[in-house]
């Protein structure tokens, strides 16, 4: 058994086991909640894709471990306990003031309507989270540090167990109560009642302290009863605008707006659609309508707030089934337009994807008013897994319609490799796809023939429109930029699929592209967490940074699996973080249990067992259809893989917490720091450079690859501990 130093300076009495594992349980709970809400506002401000998430979580991550790293200095910091006491309460407070400032900030640094690159969203989340996310780091390893010393040999991992518990914990109550029930505001004022509550547990025997965080909790309180916080900061995103409503879901944010009379439907800050855009509402419906004005029943997928519903109900359709997975889109088009009101309209709250295994209908034309494929979420709308879905639900001369980037007549490279990949993608079910350029590009894709002449083909059916028709469109001008588009186009551009998002790749490099930035910000946020590890790693730390980054690029192939199947990628994000969370705990305080002797070989295991996982992980998605099986057992598969990879994990660091010798505060600080700084650089890695180049089963074969080689370095090792340098 290994012995740390007993010669620390530590000029306070020891702190109850008890008391470190409710601040370390408050403090996973907290960070957790914290992190799921921060991370919805970020992607809300900065109209996140997958790329701005992955550095905003590798923000989260990196700062998180450097606080950890800052930790080793508070044995100069005296007492401890009062040092617990403000720093429960600071970093109880601290996400409603990052939210506030984020809101208030958003709309100051960058203007509405200006679109943020994404070197303006990782600098600027990094500040943002610097505070929360170095004092997170900091307690962590206080609270390892400040136990009794006849605890000390397993403190470590037990403070990683709590606090993994309490991460637990709060994504169960995100989950399954806070995101359906308040707001971010109200979320985040019940975790500062949460840590007052801990402050006062720290208090028990100082009763002035205890009367003082009892006054604050009813001062807090009281005011915030009367005033909406979640609708008074919202009001800075949309300055200029009356907020009409804001609804939180587990899909996001849905607020309207009213501005000279003009109503606005913003999902997540991006607007979605005005009722004065007229050319949005009408383009996505004439264009294939008017190829087929006698269309009995038509499928539209999303866009009801544009009032487009009643656009497709001039041409005297029998009926008109709208789906849509988000319940707030469907509510607002009820409460705020008449799209949604006709008798001939079947309104259906459900993911389209999983509407089509069980529709038994026929359609004679498809509108898909859903925007680019900028996210792997969105990417699943273009893929050809789901066009083979909905030609499935197609009569035999029906039209498919979807809207693309913005047409021009100069068309960029990143363009012409989009276009070539969606419409190659497209041909593989349809005989016929045609680009008509209007505000988007569209493609119409049908197995009959299609017309251009848009004009024309309104004009013959005798609808009335007010900018789709031939007085505002020039037919002949239509063809020829058409006809352009398709001689950019590339026969041979790769098609995209649920699981090699080629699509979402061409648009994110034409997104990086439009503000003359590449993936250099990646490179360096990568380079910059490399130099913070190097210094710390050793036979142990390797694994755990291998460890990290293997556990960082499952989580995310699962979350990206997940939503490419079904789409319930907010439902499932706090589920699978959850679920993890969950497998941590499990692997960190069940070490005695699963393994009785800690030695160098038996970590060496534990990471084979992690390349075993990924290998047969990966060998899935070459093997198998994915998404032929069937969903419940996919709701049950995906937590569970979730869990196994957790709990690895999770008994990765308790062993590595024994094996690394040295003070306490150094043990917690560089293990905790490593573990994260590996999760980082997976968060930040895979969703930007590796699956677009290597898709999902690649990027477990590298995952594998990654952890052989740490555990054949540990396993090389012939010590019982390693000593601290």
């Amino acid at each position: 058994m290994n012995s740390f130093p007993e010669d620390e300076r530590l000029p306070h009495p020891d702190i109850p086991a008890w008391d470190i594992s409710l601040i370390a349980f408050v403090l996973g709970l907290t960070s957790m909640t914290t992190q799921v809400v921060l991370l919805r506002e970020l992607i809300s401000a900065f109209y996140g894709n997958e790329l701005v998430i992955g550095v905003m979580l590798a923000n989260w991550m990196a700062l998180t471990g450097l606080g950890a790293l800052l930790g080793r200095r508070r044995k100069h910091i005296d007492p401890p306990r009062r040092l617990l006491q403000v720093a429960v309460l600071v970093i109880g407070i601290l996400p409603a003031l990052t939210v506030s400032a984020l809101r208030y900030l958003r709309a100051i640094v960058f203007p509405v309507g200006t679109m943020v690159d994404l070197v303006s969203a990782a600098w600027s989340s990094f500040v943002l989270l610097m505070p929360y996310c170095l004092l997170a780091g900091f307690m962590f390893t206080v609270l390892a540090s400040a136990g009794s010393r006849t605890d000390r040999p397993v403190i470590v991992a037990a403070v990683y167990g709590a606090e993994s518990v309490g991460s637990f914990a709060g994504g169960i109550a995100f989950s399954l109560l806070l995101a359906f029930v308040l707001n971010a505001m109200q979320v985040l004022a019940a975790l500062f009642a949460l840590n007052i509550l801990a402050a006062l547990a720290l208090a028990r025997e100082q009763p002035i302290t205890r009367i003082l965080l009892l006054g604050g909790l009813v001062l807090f309180f009281v005011p915030a009863t009367l005033i909406d916080l979640d609708i008074a900061t919202r009001r800075f995103l949309f300055p200029g605008q009356q907020i009409l409503s804001s609804r939180d879901s587990p899909y996001g944010n849905l607020t309207v707006t009213e501005q000279a009379g003009q109503l606005n439907c913003f999902e997540n800050s991006v607007i979605l659609s005005s009722t004065q855009d007229v050319a949005g509402s009408e383009e996505p419906v004439h264009y294939a309508m008017a190829q087929r004005p006698s269309a009995k029943r038509v499928l539209m997928v999303s866009g009801a707030t544009s009032g487009a519903p009643l656009e497709v109900l001039k041409y005297g359709v029998e009926k008109l089934e709208y789906v849509d997975v988000n319940p707030r889109i469907i509510e607002a088009a009820r409460r705020h337009t008449a799209a949604l009101n006709d008798s001939r309209v079947t309104v259906v709250n459900e993911d389209v994807r999983i509407f089509l295994r069980s529709a038994t209908a026929v359609y004679d034309v498809v509108l898909l008013n859903v925007p680019e494929p900028s996210t792997v979420q969105l990417n699943r709308f273009y893929t050809m897994e789901f066009f083979g879905s909905v030609k499935a639900r197609m009569s035999h001369d029906a039209v498919l319609s979807l809207g693309l980037l913005p047409a021009t007549d100069y068309q960029s490279d990143d363009a012409r490799r989009l276009n070539s990949t969606l419409v190659n993608t497209l041909r593989i079910y349809f005989r016929h796809v045609l680009t008509v350029p209007g505000q988007r590009t569209y493609l119409l894709a049908s197995d009959s023939s299609l017309d251009v002449r848009i004009g024309r083909l309104v004009a013959q059916n005798g609808v009335a429109t007010t900018y789709v028709n031939q007085y505002y469109l020039d037919d002949r001008d239509l063809e020829r930029r058409s006809m352009l588009i398709a001689a950019t186009l590339d026969p041979g551009a790769s098609v995209n699929g649920d699981f090699t998002p080629v699509a979402y790749y061409r648009q994110m490099v034409h997104w990086l592209n439009y503000f003359r930035s590449n993936f250099w910000i990646v490179g360096i946020m990568a380079a910059a967490l490399l130099a913070l590890s190097v210094r710390h790693v050793n036979a142990v730390s390797a694994g755990l940074l291998s460890g990290g980054f293997a556990a960082s690029c499952i989580e995310m192939i699962i979350l990206i699996a997940f939503q490419a199947l079904y789409g319930y990628v907010y439902q499932m994000l706090g589920i699978i973080i959850t679920v993890f969370m969950g497998g941590l705990a499990v692997g960190a305080l069940a070490r005695r249990r699963l393994v009785r002797n800690v030695s160098f070989r038996n970590y060496s295991f534990v990471q084979l067992g992690i390349a075993f996982y990924a290998l047969t992980f990966g060998t899935l998605f070459l093997g198998f259809d994915v998404s032929k099986i069937p969903p419940m057992l996919t709701f049950a598969v995906f937590p569970f893989m979730t869990f196994l990879i957790a709990v690895l994990v999770g008994l990765e660091f308790s062993i590595a917490s024994l094996l690394r010798g040295g003070s306490l505060s150094d043990v917690a600080s560089e293990l905790y720091a490593v573990d994260l700084i590996g999760s980082a650089l997976g968060a930040l890695l895979v969703t930007t450079v590796l699956i677009p180049s290597v898709g999902l089963a690649g990027v477990c074969f590298i995952v594998a690859l990654l952890t052989i080689l740490t555990g054949i370095i540990a396993l090389t090792k012939s010590k019982t501990r390693f000593e601290a340098g």
